[in-house]
């Protein structure tokens, strides 16, 4: 059955398929059976959409590999800025077009992909101990890592067959469903979010599902009509970019507009962020607090070399939102998007030929103080942690450098 294009409730079937543990990366044959009822949003109120979710009941899956295979868990202990010095990462010719980067680190831990004799492989390092395990191999095509707590996710194949896969608790999985293929994946403590593509083309109907790692279930959180992507996700919430408000429905770099709109994970009540122009990449913080990228109503847009970065926070109305910084965020030529976690949402800016790390605390909301990172012309993708900002620089061939900045 397809998954329909609706507001309103939809039946689903969806299943997970088990992946083998460690580095293989081998999935199972079929999908395990799961049933989904479609149960929609909770209600509606004055300034909600009715953008609903069906919650899977009980979606299975079926576990394969060793249950000590990969990364147990985060490490203990401490690690610093140095203990990143001189790891590299494949970059697969080009940066990823749409600013995802090839590493995610939190705390003492670093999913990356790491360069290997067939292209890119990825790997997990406990920075305290300096031990590394590959994940995936690299003629899966892995990319898009994201991390949390022990909660790994990542993106593998081509990009019109992308599939995503989850490692948890000592096991590979791979997310399946009603759907053509999926990527962009977020992960929190519990949960991992991603984009269920519809159809093989860039401007199909796309929706957006959680995936509960302890109860293997996936829960539709925005399967609206037109395209639902870039999400990302928190211990209660889900946020999403939603392109239904374009006539074409669909995201587009220079001329689409959308709304962030915020999906409670227990109730699938969804709130619309609504403003004019298009924002989209949203990033929770600490308490409550969302980042996005926001391009105004004029067209056509300057792509990702300029937008503004605007800062709110889900207890209060979009109106109280504010800019990061009051001039536009220049990155071109690269896509290079802005990185938040807890109090500390880093970015890389370009103004006037001088390329920096510029960093904004949300405890003391003072203007964004830039970190000098002397050498490179070009810096890619911040992760922000409490203890340092990961960003990568060029070196010869695919590959980039990482380099750590303490705070």
């Amino acid at each position: 059955m397809r998954l329909r294009q609706c507001w309103l409730p939809c039946s689903l079937a969806l299943g997970i398929l088990a992946g083998c543990g460690g580095s293989t990366g081998a999935t199972s044959d079929g999908p395990a059976a799961g049933a989904v009822s479609g149960v929609g949003a909770a209600g509606t109120h004055a300034g909600q959409n009715s953008m609903g979710g069906a919650r899977a009941a009980g979606g299975g899956s079926s576990e394969a590999g060793a249950a000590g295979d990969g990364p147990a868990g985060a490490p203990s202990g401490e690690c610093t800025a140095m203990d990143l010095e001189g790891l590299t990462v494949f970059s697969g010719g080009s940066w990823d077009p749409l600013g995802y980067p090839p590493y995610a680190l939190e705390a003492c831990s670093l999913v990356y992909v790491a360069p290997d004799a067939n292209g890119g492989a990825l790997h997990f390092r406990n920075l305290t101990s300096g031990d590394d395990v590959e994940l995936e191999p690299a003629a899966s095509k892995p990319r898009r890592p994201a991390l949390a707590g022990s909660v790994i996710a990542w993106e593998v194949g081509d990009y019109a067959a992308s599939e995503v896969r989850v490692h948890y608790a000592g096991k590979t999985k791979t997310l399946s469903g009603d759907f053509d293929h999926a990527g962009e994946p977020r992960a929190t403590n519990d949960a991992v979010v991603f984009t269920a593509f519809l159809g093989p083309h860039p401007t199909d109907d796309t929706d957006v599902y959680l995936y509960h790692v302890d109860s293997a279930e996936l829960t539709a959180m925005a399967i609206g009509p037109g395209q639902q992507r870039f999400a990302d996700v928190s211990a209660n919430e889900v946020a999403v970019t939603d392109f239904s408000e374009d006539e074409r429905g669909y995201f587009d770099e220079v001329q689409s507009i959308a709304d962030v709109v915020i999906v409670d994970r227990a109730s699938l009540v969804a709130t619309t962020r609504k403003r004019a122009g298009k924002q989209a990449f949203p990033l929770f913080g600490a308490g409550g607090a969302l980042a996005y990228l926001d391009w105004g109503a004029v067209h056509p847009e300057p792509k990702f070399s300029q937008f503004g970065l605007r800062l709110g926070y889900l207890n209060q109305p979009i109106e109280a939102d504010i800019d990061v910084t009051p001039e536009p965020i220049h990155t071109d030529p690269a896509y290079v998007r802005p990185s938040l976690h807890g109090s500390h949402l880093d970015y890389v800016d370009t103004q006037a030929g001088v390329i920096g790390l510029y960093r904004y605390s949300l405890e003391t909301a003072q203007a964004p103080v830039l970190s000098p990172v002397a050498g490179p012309q070009q810096l890619f993708g911040p992760v922000a942690t409490d203890a340092m900002t990961l960003v990568a620089t060029p070196l010869q061939g695919q590959t980039l450098a990482l380099t750590a900045i303490a705070r």
